[in-house]
């Protein structure tokens, strides 16, 4: 998925950095150290399965030629470990991997549950399996945004648009299970499951036989509902609209906000208008006219 713009004191700053957090063992100041047994380290992983792994590409590079890889770990109690390395993830051995995560601090990634907002708190059964357990964007969370409120107030910002839409739901809206509280604070939103996006979608032979105007027409819908309650969604794009039974639903929420307001997240490059700072029903038409042309490019 193409990297998304966002904003921080207004001021447009690359998601791509140096350093995000660390690299390969070195640790930042504030960050908490991996956990220890009698002054001994214990092993937070044991294989990649127990890793979420993002790699980087090297600008100007080759195509599949990658800069850093940055992964993280999310323990049971809901506690996050991140961490960074200029090796390709290959050659990262389990020691190097549990060597370099650090558990970030709970005020720098989660909000604190808002006393003036009721918010719906989803079953505790639901895993990544059975929901999508959508947490803090960590790619935001570089020397820009360290100790300052952006990874959080995404959250909150995003937690509070779910609620508001989960209270007049719509069939091509992503279905907003909840969230999950721990130690006070929202850790993640869950939402419903589903496989595919747009843009896979485009690629499989079933695409073939999409009906591309009901399509359409059940699309601009959603965005119209999402007017209708005095929001934009103001990110648009094949990434962001999911395929059930031939249906869109359309996801992310994240630069969803009452109109007028100023973003936080401006869009995803070659899907969004430049100079995004506000929200604004302009966006989404400008988006679900880059969606039409798009699909009907394949014809």
């Amino acid at each position: 998925m193409p990297s998304k713009r966002h904003q921080t004191s207004s001021l447009l700053f690359p998601i791509r950095s140096a350093s995000l957090i660390m690299v390969a063992s070195h640790t930042v100041e504030g960050l908490e150290e991996s956990p220890k047994a009698d002054g001994k380290e214990i092993s937070l992983v044991q294989s990649l399965q127990d890793l979420i792994l993002v790699e980087f590409g090297k600008a100007g590079g080759e195509i599949g030629e990658m800069e850093y890889v940055t992964f993280k770990h999310i323990t049971p109690e809901e506690e996050v470990y991140f961490g960074q390395s200029s090796k390709n993830k290959r050659e990262i051995t389990m020691e190097e991997f549990n060597s370099a995560l650090q558990r970030l601090p709970d005020n720098e990634i989660f909000p604190e549950v808002p006393e003036d907002i009721p918010l719906t708190i989803a079953p505790d059964d639901l895993d990544d399996d059975s929901a999508f357990l959508k947490r803090p964007g960590l790619t935001s969370y570089d020397e820009d945004t360290k100790g300052t409120i952006f990874v959080r107030m995404a959250t909150l910002q995003e937690t509070v648009i779910m609620e508001q839409l989960s209270k007049e739901p719509h069939p091509y809206i992503i279905r907003y299970l909840g969230c999950r509280v721990r130690r006070g604070r929202i850790t993640c939103i869950v939402l419903e499951r589903l496989d595919r996006t747009l843009m896979q979608y485009v690629n499989e032979p079933e695409f073939g036989k999409l009906d591309r105007s009901r399509f359409l027409k059940a699309l601009e819908s959603a965005v119209a509902h999402v007017h209708a309650l005095g929001l934009a969604h103001n990110d648009i794009n094949p990434y962001n609209i999911m395929v059930k039974d031939g249906m869109p639903v359309l996801i992310d929420f994240g630069a969803c906000q009452p109109l007028g307001l100023p973003l936080q997240e401006r869009g995803t490059p070659g899907w969004s208008m430049d100079d995004i700072t506000t929200s604004e029903l302009e966006h989404d038409a400008y988006g679900l006219r880059k969606i039409r042309e798009w699909l009907e490019s394949f014809e």
